[in-house]
């Protein structure tokens, strides 16, 4: 039997995914486009970029092939190609029968980059970097594994779930980040309340005149575009 407390609590969270769903459509109509990703990542490599064509990214944490995914709309309204990495076996074939660019089943804490980078043809300068795992702390580790002194990037995504693993992994991302000459554009962006990501620019190939407009810290991502 459901009690008052169940029937309070499924009114809430039916009230929560329908402001969301409310948000979406208003970021949709104020852009006059669609996105993918949960908070829009996808619209800022876009937008960094002035809506390159047929740029590459390197996905780790591949995910679901187009709901929340920072990637979709890259393949398929600009034509990008690029490498994606998720544990999850499942996730990999749903991925793989729904998207032209395929992902690959692989522990991305661990993954020789560099090989499979190079059997790409990827450019040295890799248009974006969405890195998306959890624990924060196999984020952080993924992004160690990356080979950075092969690669750049010029736009790079990096969730450090801030609002439930603290500061640390936040911390140590920045710091390293900051010494290879990367630009935290928008720091602590919020979805819904929750601070859980940073994201940045490579200042050699991004000029300010794209990113500063953007800059903020501790932001609800929809206030980016609204």
């Amino acid at each position: 039997m459901v009690n008052e407390e169940q029937l309070l609590l499924g009114r809430k969270t039916q009230e929560l995914l329908q402001a969301k769903k409310l948000v979406y459509q208003l970021i949709r109509k104020c852009i006059n486009g669609d996105f993918y990703s949960q908070a829009t990542q996808d619209l800022f490599a876009i937008a960094m970029q002035s809506k390159k064509k047929n740029g590459f990214y390197l996905e780790v944490g591949g995910g679901h092939p187009s709901d929340s995914n920072n990637t979709f709309l890259l393949e398929t309204e600009y034509q990008w190609s690029g490498c994606s990495l998720e544990y999850n076996e499942d996730l990999v074939e749903l991925y793989n029968r729904h998207r032209k660019n395929k992902a690959i089943h692989a522990d991305a804490t661990c993954f020789d980059y560099e090989k499979k980078l190079t059997s790409m043809s990827a450019p040295k300068q890799i248009d974006y970097l969405s890195i998306d795992i959890d624990p924060a702390n196999n984020t952080y580790k993924a992004l160690l594994a990356i080979p950075h002194q092969t690669y750049r990037f010029s736009v790079i995504t990096f969730e450090h779930d801030r609002y439930q693993s603290g500061d640390k992994y936040m911390d140590l991302a920045r710091s390293f980040l900051k010494s290879l000459g990367y630009q935290l554009v928008v720091s602590n962006v919020n979805v819904f309340g929750k601070d859980f990501e940073d994201w940045w620019v490579d200042p050699t190939v991004i000029s300010s005149d794209k990113w500063l407009p953007f800059k903020h810290e501790n932001i609800e991502f929809a206030k980016l575009w609204i």
